[in-house]
């Protein structure tokens, strides 16, 4: 465990107005993979803190609240590519969007790593995917997977994996992605994080695009962002990849906080992939290049 003090940093041209401050700065551990130290890149934690996470070496890990290993598997294979995104559903099965096997894999709500199924093939047609990379549940069962490969879309599925709908193309436009990452629902409302074109922009759950999501006039922009979480009261958590950076929004664009610049040290992270939201107000982030899974404690 790290522990910091008393830390405030705010992103390089942020106002002194945005300036979040952190009480602490917690390390949990990431389990070694034989010789090699993993490193974090995806994370979701439930409605009981528990905390579901992909690391580089192919796992999933699940930690117990206070940051131990619950359990943890490999994907069924790993040895073209490693996994980028996972969810808890609603009937407590583990989906995950396996992004160079083109596929949804869902594990067993029994945490002990067998497959109840997986759907998808490789190809541009509708129901198949090129590099799925996010993948959300919303309340009525509904899944949405993002992906980045030809079609740059979004894909609205069953649970069972039968397809809905879609929506997204690749471009710069209103409604276009370069790299839909991340996916959160929330009130009828769908955020997607477009990486590449460095903003949020929100859809109704029928792929309706509404707005991109703005930021105040003379903020620093969000500079590759990779995930996207809420809180109970509405607040947005953003992480931004090259900024190195955790941002805080109201559902208006408006900023709340920012802690973070690129770091190796106590005061930001480094190629950050992820964030979770804790119901005790702890943040989670999965600091990529830095190999760690850092706890937040505002």
């Amino acid at each position: 465990m790290m522990l910091a003090g008393v830390l405030g940093m705010a992103g390089c041209g942020a106002s002194s107005e945005s300036t979040m401050t952190m009480s602490r700065f917690d390390v949990w551990k990431v389990p070694a993979a034989g010789r090699q130290l993993p490193a974090p890149r995806s994370l979701y934690s439930d409605a009981e803190d528990n905390v579901y996470c992909l690391d580089d070496a192919g796992r999933v890990l699940v930690y117990t609240p206070d940051g131990q290993i619950r359990a943890q598997w490999f994907m069924p294979a790993w040895d073209i590519g490693r996994p980028e995104g996972i969810w808890k559903l609603l009937d407590g099965r583990i989906a995950v969007a396996d992004t160079h096997y083109h596929r949804i894999v869902i594990f067993s709500a029994d945490l002990d790593g067998k497959v109840s199924h997986m759907f998808g093939t490789k190809g541009a047609e509708a129901g198949q995917f090129v590099f799925p990379v996010a993948v959300t549940q919303d309340p009525q069962g509904f899944l949405y997977v993002g992906e980045y490969g030809d079609k740059q879309r979004i894909q609205k599925f069953t649970v069972d994996g039968t397809f809905v709908a879609e929506f997204g193309e690749h471009g710069t436009g209103d409604g276009q992605f370069q790299s839909p990452r991340k996916v959160l629902w929330k009130d009828k409302t769908v955020y997607i994080v477009d990486a590449f074109n460095n903003r949020l922009q929100v859809f109704s759950e029928d792929g309706e695009f509404l707005r991109v999501l703005g930021l105040p006039e003379g903020a620093d922009p969000l500079k590759f962002p990779y995930d996207i979480k809420i809180d109970d009261s509405g607040r947005l958590f953003v992480i931004e990849n090259k900024a190195g950076r955790l941002t805080i929004l109201n559902p208006d664009g408006t900023i709340q906080g920012r802690f973070g610049r690129p770091s190796r040290g106590l005061e930001g992270f480094f190629n950050p992939w992820a964030v979770a939201v804790l119901k005790d107000g702890r943040i989670l982030v999965a600091d990529t290049g830095n190999h760690r899974l850092v706890e937040l404690t505002p």
